[in-house]
């Protein structure tokens, strides 16, 4: 049954919409070592009354159960996986997905790295550069990593700060740049324009079979 869809959303989720009732695979950290958890949305967003199922550890393992449970296919049946760029792959497969995804383009990721300029008096110290730091910090879910100061003259002293932002969720290379400029948009200090991320987990990009997938039968998600 390859005419059988399941979507990545932006934020992360696999989704496989049935009728009334929305299947879903998504990322709980809390379930370490077995994050993966299937649960079961109505109409109206809300986990119904199949509630969650169970959890797994890895994306294939949840994409299986989340077909068999759902009463879509049985072991073994094959369905497409729909990237929010259009593109896609088949399901089972010999390549992990997360090694597919990779190859494709995206990167699960669990935190996203800004990096901070912090200008002070030149006898500053680590402490008075720390205090700097955290009082621009002020994003939901963001700390300062580690610092170092980089110049001491003329009266003063420039820092240089790692700015850790827990994201968790799938991201393009390509837009990786821009998406994390939003990300730390209106944070407190002056950033550099060049970011870096930590991947969830290593991925060795494979060779995949991709399928150009029409982009009007994308459906956008909800706001």
């Amino acid at each position: 049954m390859e005419g059988l869809t399941v979507s990545l959303r932006p934020c992360g989720s696999f989704d496989l919409e049935l009728g009334t009732v929305t299947w879903r695979v998504l990322h709980e950290v809390s379930l370490s070592p077995r994050p993966w958890a299937l649960v079961a949305l109505d109409n109206r967003g809300t986990i119904g009354r199949h509630s969650m199922f169970d959890s797994y550890a890895t994306v294939d393992e949840a994409l299986r159960a989340m077909v068999e449970q759902s009463g879509a296919g049985e072991t073994g049946t094959r369905f497409r996986v729909v990237l929010p760029c259009g593109q896609s792959f088949l399901r089972p497969g010999k390549v992990p997905a997360e090694s597919v995804l990779s190859s494709l383009g995206w990167v699960h990721t669990k935190r996203y790295i800004g990096y901070m300029v912090l200008t002070l008096h030149e006898g500053a110290s680590n402490l008075d550069a720390r205090e700097g730091f955290r009082s621009r910090i002020n994003l939901p879910n963001s700390r300062l990593g580690d610092m170092a100061c980089v110049e001491r003259a003329h009266g003063l002293s420039r820092w240089i700060g790692d700015v850790l932002l827990d994201r968790d969720g799938f991201v393009r290379y390509q837009d990786f740049q821009e998406e994390a400029a939003r990300a730390f948009e209106g944070i407190g200090g002056d950033m550099f324009p060049d970011y870096d991320f930590v991947a969830r987990q290593p991925t060795f990009p494979n060779a995949a079979s991709v399928i150009a997938f029409p982009h009007d039968r994308v459906r956008s998600p909800a706001a």
